[in-house]
């Protein structure tokens, strides 16, 4: 098998484009004009995105940057997260500025405000999310390395423990008589105004079991030199998160849980069953792709590997995109029409954005071997 784990970036590009059509959805209006089967369906698949994005994104700190970690130095091994988290923040500000001239919202002096996430724009939540994660993400690697994996675990398997303590919390004060402060608290701890979810405190925790499950994904050599990825380990996690959403679903009741999980209820709550059936969608998606593509290698289907590797610029463009599509579309199109339209849009702007920086990096890397 190849030393890079294709079935990764494979269930990442998958995320990904889930969570594109979601808000190509959201950007007309669709959620919610399915019903039965084909409405719970699509909606718990999207609601999947989220955790297995921020689950993977853990597990890439554990396979890739661990080990640049322990042999280089803390600023060279962080170059490429911390240049991430800049571009992340650039695209956050980017959607700030596209929302505030299309909708009008707020005044010129209200935008620092909205820059340092003391008001909150739709969509704008979870890119705010992996800003802080992928600045703090150096910082998390090195704990990894200097206390191990485990108490890491630890400590993220606590404050989901620590739910009740967690919904108990009230939000911040207002400030001056404005819910600035809420949005913060919104944002650090799950209590607050125009809240979406996660907070940044449980997405980090996800990140953290995503390194677990990242660690079990390791490569193990084997006699004849050949090298083979254990499910073993997946099982465990998938077991326990399967066990908590057993103790926490209203077995009387089923579709009460259903449709709490496929309306964003359990996500804004922060709730334990969330992010375990987000663990076992992730462990599930991850290990399909694996087998299709790291066992079988089957190479149907790897050219959305470009989905994975430009992730961010597909979120980050994404919700621009859905700012700025015309309402009016639907009048034409129709409602589908137009989300589709729309997320066929974001996926081929992507493709060209790849290509574009597929020539540059051939560029840099011609004019790099004729200086030689």
């Amino acid at each position: 098998m190849q030393n890079r784990i294709v079935g990764i970036d494979l269930a990442r590009a998958i995320a990904i484009l889930l969570v594109t059509w979601k808000h190509s959805m959201a950007s007309f209006g669709a959620s919610g004009l399915l019903s039965g089967a084909a409405h719970y369906g699509l909606e718990v698949l999207m609601q999947l995105a989220t955790p297995t994005f921020l689950i993977l994104f853990g597990a890439m700190l554990e396979l890739v940057y661990k080990p640049r970690f322990e042999t280089a130095s803390f600023m060279s091994a962080s170059q490429r997260l911390f240049k991430r988290a800049r571009d992340c923040y650039g695209y956050y500000c980017l959607t700030i500025i596209v929302f505030f001239l299309v909708m009008g919202t707020y005044s010129w002096k209200a935008l620092p405000l909205v820059f340092t996430g003391f008001i909150s724009v739709p969509y704008s939540n979870l890119i705010a999310f992996y800003t802080a994660a992928i600045f703090l993400a150096p910082f998390l690697i090195v704990a990894r390395l200097r206390w191990g994996l485990f108490p890491i675990v630890g400590a993220a398997l606590l404050i989901h423990l620590a739910h009740p303590i967690f919904a108990a919390l009230p939000p911040a004060p207002e400030l001056f008589g404005r819910d600035y402060l809420q949005h913060m608290s919104g944002y650090l701890y799950g209590q607050g105004v125009n809240f979406a979810g996660p907070s940044l405190i449980h997405g980090l925790s996800l990140v953290c079991l995503g390194m677990l499950f990242g660690h079990g994904l390791n490569r193990t050599s084997k006699a004849d030199a050949t090298t083979q990825i254990s499910p073993r380990g997946s099982i465990y996690i998938a077991v326990a998160a399967l066990s908590v959403v057993a103790i926490y679903w209203n077995w009387t009741t089923p579709l009460l849980s259903l449709e709490a999980l496929a309306n964003t209820t359990l996500r804004m709550q922060s709730h334990p069953m969330y992010f375990s059936v987000g663990m076992v969608g992730a462990i599930g998606l991850t290990w399909l792709c694996i087998y299709v593509y790291d066992i079988r290698r089957i190479r149907m289907g790897r050219s959305l590997q470009v989905f994975g590797r430009r992730s961010l610029f597909a979120f980050g463009i994404g919700n621009i995109l859905a700012y700025i599509a015309p309402a009016e579309f639907a009048l034409y199109l129709g409602v589908w029409g137009s989300v589709t339209a729309l997320f066929a849009t974001i996926c081929a702007v992507t493709l060209i954005y790849d290509q574009y920086e597929m020539y540059r990096g051939r560029v840099v890397r011609l004019r790099l071997k004729q200086s030689v």
